[in-house]
């Protein structure tokens, strides 16, 4: 039991416990009205906010807003009343309220100063102001957070660690202002917290085994149990629930959901003739096991396809394993897919297989192919070609049962013109083609779409928020250059801003939306001056070559081909010649 000295000097400090947040005294301003009550007794040592006109009762009985479970303490011992003066009331007690050291008479309030010690039974309270900062912790949107959550899956991969992914479901009816600052508290300064949408928050526990998770999760709920928030918290941990966001956050949302599996195929909306084909093209060739290369620009779906040939296939029960080849250094990239033996380089201390290895029985996705290192398209072009792979610094020869599944949106043919790509992989990967066009070439699935992610970012509002006619019509005139992935994210956006209702103008990003106006995808607006001329400019800008050109337009060659086509009287420039040795060719 501490000292009356020791309570005294707790009184005047910031209380911190490992795994919250320090609030020491470094650019920290007071506030008056945040006081908050520290509790020490036998083995208890625990703090709550007291709210301003807040009147909680302290007791041994469940039904009092602070128990405290010690035998000294009545059932219903006193009352703090926080107002213009702090006070504390006995309820007639059977061991007493002491205030500085003198008994208080039962039902007659006692003023409380800060700092001064308060005896209830063998309990000792403290009441001090707690300092905020003046900056309070960053509450990150969705969009930032998802990338970390990618990050961590690629330092999984490169450093062996471990992290944890919690969502937090509270009751809506507690302030988000009070469940934000009280996670904040219970997590530490390197975890990263996220706002997932109207009281939904997502945590990422870096460096986190799963043992640690479990507990973490115990003391979110216990913690926000004692302050009279009830919520719920699920987990995923990786490795050991997948080693990719999308696996972890399927894993999240099948706990959130009783257990009911993740439906990924609400991300792909089929009305557009175009996507109808591909689907077709994926239910003929998902039974074999010929390699396929998805096409197409970033954010147009290209690993949703990828899983759909996966589900549809006689591998659906194995596993799905994806790798993204420009995240990775070329060492790293080879240890990654083939594994090594222990010893093979230096930090190597344990054997490891490679994702190749871990994809046996299912379907491995090499995403951004395009930027695998030759030597490595070699490597992987053997294993390929005889179901056989041999990990780095290893001798023994290993026989794998994989479906290779390729995606990029790089053009592969004008690489390997450029020697930047190997021909022979190129055939291997290529024995099926599916070019998903981009969102701008498909709009009629535009409003279905953007209503599967209302409802997917709202699960548990029914109905989903409205849509309106305006902010449809600003999203038809947008050429979307981040395709399916940009949509996604400013109807999360906009679903946050809106709270429950229904989605207008003011919650897009208008501005940038109204600066793009969107002439390729209506037929009546093909052939307009506006869109010849940014043609034009963009062709001149890159000395007439097409793929920077179109890279400029943010539009795939082919797109732009197209419109040359269309276009008779464009003017096309010369290419540059001394910018044709360095750009690619076309």
């Amino acid at each position: 039991m501490p000292t009356i000295d020791e309570l005294e000097e707790l009184g005047n400090t910031a209380v911190t416990r490992e795994g919250e947040v320090d609030l020491g005294d470094d650019d920290v301003m007071p506030r008056r009205d945040h006081l908050q009550m520290v509790v020490l007794g036998n083995g208890t040592f625990a703090t709550h906010p007291l709210r301003q006109g807040a009147e909680p009762t302290i007791g041994r009985d469940p039904r009092c807003d602070i128990k405290i479970g010690d035998k000294s303490i009545s059932r219903r011992h006193a009352i703090v009343r926080v107002g213009a003066t702090l006070t504390i009331e006995d309820l007639g007690s059977a061991n007493g309220t002491y205030v500085g050291g003198k008994k208080i008479k039962p039902n007659q309030q006692m003023p409380v100063n800060v700092g001064e010690l308060v005896m209830v039974g063998d309990a000792s309270l403290i009441f001090q102001r707690r300092a905020r900062p003046v900056r309070p912790r960053r509450l990150w949107t969705h969009d930032y957070f998802e990338a970390r959550l990618e990050e961590e899956c690629a330092r999984v991969h490169r450093a062996g660690s471990a992290f944890a992914l919690l969502h937090i479901y509270p009751d809506r009816r507690a302030p988000e202002s009070f469940i934000e600052e009280t996670l904040a508290e219970l997590i530490r300064d390197s975890d990263i917290l996220g706002k997932y949408g109207p009281h939904e928050y997502e945590v990422l526990l870096p460096d986190t085994p799963t043992a640690n998770a479990e507990e973490a999760v115990r003391r979110i709920e216990s913690k926000l149990a004692e302050r009279g928030i009830k919520c719920r918290v699920f987990s995923a941990c990786c490795p050991r629930d997948g080693y990719s966001s999308y696996q972890l956050a399927a894993k999240v949302q099948a706990a959130a959901t009783n257990g009911a599996p993740a439906s990924v195929s609400s991300d792909i909306i089929v009305t557009d003739p175009q996507m109808q084909n591909l689907h077709r093209m994926i239910e003929q060739i998902a039974g074999s096991n010929i390699g396929v290369l998805i096409l197409g620009e970033t954010g147009v779906g290209k690993e949703v396809f990828a899983r759909a040939v996966h589900r549809a296939s006689p591998r659906a029960s194995g596993p799905f394993v994806e790798i993204n080849c420009a995240a990775l250094t070329e060492t790293l990239l080879e240890s990654e897919l083939f594994g090594h033996e222990k010893g093979a380089f230096t930090n190597a201390v344990a054997a490891k297989p490679g994702l190749i290895e871990m994809a046996h029985g299912g379907t491995l996705l090499l995403d951004e192919i395009g930027e695998m290192p030759l030597a490595t398209q070699a490597k992987l072009l053997r294993v390929i070609e005889e179901s056989q792979l041999r990990r780095v610094g290893g001798l023994k020869e290993r026989t794998i049962d994989v479906r290779f599944v390729a995606a990029t949106n790089a053009d592969l043919e004008t690489q390997i013109a450029t020697g930047a790509f190997r021909r022979d992989l190129f055939y291997r990967l290529n024995a099926v083609t599916i070019v998903i066009p981009p969102l701008r070439e498909r709009m009629a699935e535009l409003e279905a779409l953007a209503r599967a992610f209302i409802a997917r970012a709202r699960p548990r509002q029914n109905p989903p928020p409205e849509l309106t006619p305006e902010a449809l019509g600003l999203m038809r005139a947008y050429s979307w250059p981040g395709n399916i992935r940009e949509l996604r994210n400013v109807i999360e956006r906009a679903v946050l801003l809106s709270d429950g209702e229904p989605i207008r103008s003011e919650h897009l990003p208008g501005e940038k939306m109204r600066a793009t106006l969107l002439a390729r995808s209506h037929p009546a607006m093909r052939g307009s001056d506006d869109e010849q001329q940014r043609i034009e400019q963009a062709l001149l800008r890159a000395g007439g070559n097409q793929t920077q050109a179109a890279r400029l337009l943010g539009i795939s060659r082919r797109t732009l081909v197209n419109r040359l086509n269309e276009f008779a009287s464009i003017h096309r420039p010369r290419k540059n010649k001394k910018r044709a040795q360095t750009d690619d060719g076309d």
